[in-house]
């Protein structure tokens, strides 16, 4: 019985040098080799190699084969392949629930702050028409929007908190 690891340990070398150069990634080529000589000795418990240097160059090329298979398989499946503009799933379940809470904080506002907040922010009116529109002075206004911001703001942060009761985060008006 011939001994395959003593046969193929003097052309160890030669046979990682053509691994490298039939791979083309001489970083995978120690790899290749030590599945080479693991698979030629597990096969020689089997039966018989005559020729283990030959057998090793064939085990060497089915290795090299299967990886190359294995590579473009795993390259098909690259996330831009697959990649969306659209958000995901539980991020628009986020926004409509930020989006029910902010609508609840601002229908908490006291009528005339909320009147002011939207025809600032949603209309886009100045100060200065909403005062006169409201019959109020503009330092009212002002007032009405600083309020408005502090409260909403602080209703969105304490519903951002996992168990922040946003109820209470609004300050008495």
């Amino acid at each position: 019985m011939i001994d395959p690891l003593a046969e193929l340990r003097p052309h160890e070398h030669k046979l990682l040098g053509y691994i490298a150069r039939r791979h083309g990634d001489p970083s995978r080529a120690e790899d290749i080799l030590q599945q080479t000589l693991l698979m030629v000795i597990e096969q020689s418990h089997k039966q018989d190699i005559l020729q283990p240097l030959a057998y090793a160059y064939r085990v060497a090329d089915s290795l090299i084969y299967a990886q190359a298979r294995r590579d473009r398989r795993e390259e098909g499946l690259g996330e831009t392949d697959y990649g969306c503009e659209l958000p995901l799933a539980d991020e628009v379940l986020e926004h409509k629930q930020r989006v029910a809470v902010f609508e609840t904080a601002l229908r908490r506002l006291s009528p005339v702050r909320r009147e002011v907040f939207v025809r600032r922010h949603v209309d886009g009116q100045s100060r200065q028409k909403i005062a006169e529109d409201l019959d109020l002075n503009l330092e009212t206004v002002k007032k009405h929007l600083v309020r408005a911001m502090a409260e909403l703001a602080g209703v969105m942060d304490a519903a951002t908190g996992d168990a922040a009761d946003w109820k209470g985060a609004t300050r008495e008006r």
